[in-house]
Parts: structure tokens; sequence; C-alpha cells
């Protein structure tokens, strides 16, 4: 694994100078691999979302890893939905899924998309069960990708700073990362509270 990184690491300018040369094949693949892991979630979602930085720099990774994740959040939506039957008689007492459905019912579409913007959330697992609920896709989709949006550019931001190997530029926005964090854990409790989430 080690190696595998510092090969990646040694030789992540001819990467990115391959795939300037394929300017629709990579993208295209990495979109691909983008929605399928929203789908199957082979990978976590972070990992992809920095390599999208690190291979396609931070706007167009940014674009390139929601495109993505857009696509595959769809998928998952109409997969609930023309499955509902069958998702309701499995998950209709799961808790996960009575927790979504309450804040569904109370705070609506508002509710739902403070759920993307929540770090640490199971977005992927939330795309299926939204697919359950008396949702139309425009604002499924609509919810969806401005919501994971910020989450999505921090990622690619990260990744492109790591490509450029400044250790002061990772250090400024580690630094930015960890206040946000910081900030949000301190309002951790009462936004939990506000959306009756127990992780």
């Amino acid at each position: 694994m080690l190696d595998s990184l510092l090969h990646l690491w040694n030789n992540r300018e001819e990467l990115r100078k391959f795939l300037g040369k394929h300017p629709y094949l990579g993208p295209f693949l990495f979109i691909i691999f983008q929605a399928l892991q929203v789908v199957l979630a082979p990978v976590p979602g972070e990992a992809t979302g920095f390599l999208a930085g690190f291979f396609f720099g931070a706007f167009k990774g940014c674009l390139i890893s929601i495109t993505g994740i857009v696509i595959g959040s769809s998928m998952a939506f109409y997969i609930g939905r023309y499955f509902k039957r069958k998702f309701l008689v499995k998950y209709e007492k799961s808790p996960r899924y009575l927790k979504i459905k309450k804040i569904f019912r109370k705070y609506g579409t508002t509710g739902v998309f403070f759920l993307y913007v929540f770090p640490g959330f199971p977005k992927d697992i939330l795309n299926y069960l939204l697919g359950l609920m008396p949702i139309s896709f425009k604002a499924f989709i609509l919810i969806c990708s401005i919501g994971r949006l910020p989450g999505t550019f921090a990622l690619s931001l990260q990744g492109d700073v790591v490509y450029g190997g400044h250790p002061y530029k990772i250090f400024i926005v580690y630094g930015i990362f960890g206040i946000a964090f910081l900030i949000f854990f301190l309002f951790k409790k009462k936004i939990e509270n506000w959306l009756y989430i127990d992780f």
C-alpha cells in the first residue's frame, strides 16, 4: 500500500500530463468510477473526492467529482423508488429510516438538505431512502447536488494542494478545515438535536 502511494506521488506530474492528453477519456472514466462508488460504495467517497483534485485540479476535479456523484445519486434514488415495496418490507422498522422519515415529515426538503451538508452522515444510503419518500426527483437532485458541493470542493482542493507539494499551503488548507471542524464540533450537539440524529 505504501509503495503504491509513493509510486503515485513520484509519478503525479506524468499522470496529470497523461490525463491532459486524454481530456475526455480520463474525466469520463472517473465520472463512471465516482458514480459506481455512490451506488455500490466500494471505496470511501472522501478518497475519490480527494483523488479528483489530485488528478484534475481543484475546480475541474470538483466538477468531475460532483457530476459522478449526481449521476450515482440519481441511480440510487431511482433504485430505491423502483424497489420501494421491497425496501419498505426490509427497512420499514429500521431506526435510520424512521429518523430520516421523521426529519422529512417535520422539516421537509430543508431538513434533507442539512443531512447532505452534515459531515459524517451516510449520504449514499440517504439517496436510496429518499427514493422511498414523497419527494420529486427535481427537488431531490437540486438538494443533493447543492448539499454535496461544499464537501466535494473541499476534498478536491485538498487533493490539488497535496499534489502541488507545497507544505505551507497544505498546512493552511488543513488549518482552515481544522477550524471549520472545531466550529462544527462546538455546535454538533445542537445540530444533532435539531435533526434528531443519533450516530
